[in-house]
This record gives structure tokens, C-alpha cells and sequence, in this order.
């Protein structure tokens, strides 16, 4: 089975909870399946993530958080995100 992706606008909304949302942010870096269930990612969807995106990190500080949220924005092309949460990186 191929790795689910987060949509544009799933990533979007990941990437500023974790560039503004102190608490969000804890719990994510605690139990990351949860908070993403918590801000309305399916489970189905959540479920099929690579294993790498679900393990308990320490992220990036929050302005890189806010920077890759920036990118992702500019990139009008891009449909969907994939990456290692710690250390973002829009591609497309």
C-alpha cells in the first residue's frame, strides 16, 4: 500500500498550529497521530502515513514551522505535502 499524503490545505493548517500553537505543538511532539486526528485528519488517512511522521520528535523551532507554511503557500502548483515533520520541506 502507497504512503498517504497530507492535501495542501491539511499541511497548511499542520504547519500553523505548529508556527503559533504552543500546546498544539506539545502534543504533537508527544503522541502526533492524536493531534493530527484532533485538527480533523482522518483516521484512515492518518493510519497510512509513513511511520516516520508519526514518531515523537522534537520539532523545529517555530519559525521554521512558519517559513515552510510560507512556501507551501507560494507554491500554487503544489496539491499535496509529504514530509518529515522536525524538518519540513515543500516540494513539487
Amino acid at each position: 500500500m502507497a504512503d498517504s499524503v497530507l492535501t495542501k490545505e491539511q499541511g497548511l493548517a499542520l504547519l500553523s498550529k505548529l508556527a503559533q500553537d504552543d500546546a498544539f505543538r506539545s502534543h504533537f511532539e508527544q503522541k502526533p497521530a492524536e493531534a493530527l486526528f484532533r485538527m480533523g485528519v482522518p483516521a484512515e488517512l492518518i493510519c497510512c502515513l509513513p511511520a516516520k511522521c508519526l514518531c515523537t520528535c522534537k520539532l523545529a523551532p517555530k519559525s521554521d514551522m512558519a517559513a515552510a507554511k510560507s512556501r507551501l503557500e507560494a507554491n500554487h502548483d503544489l496539491n499535496l505535502l509529504a514530509f518529515f515533520i522536525p524538518n519540513p520541506r515543500v516540494t513539487g
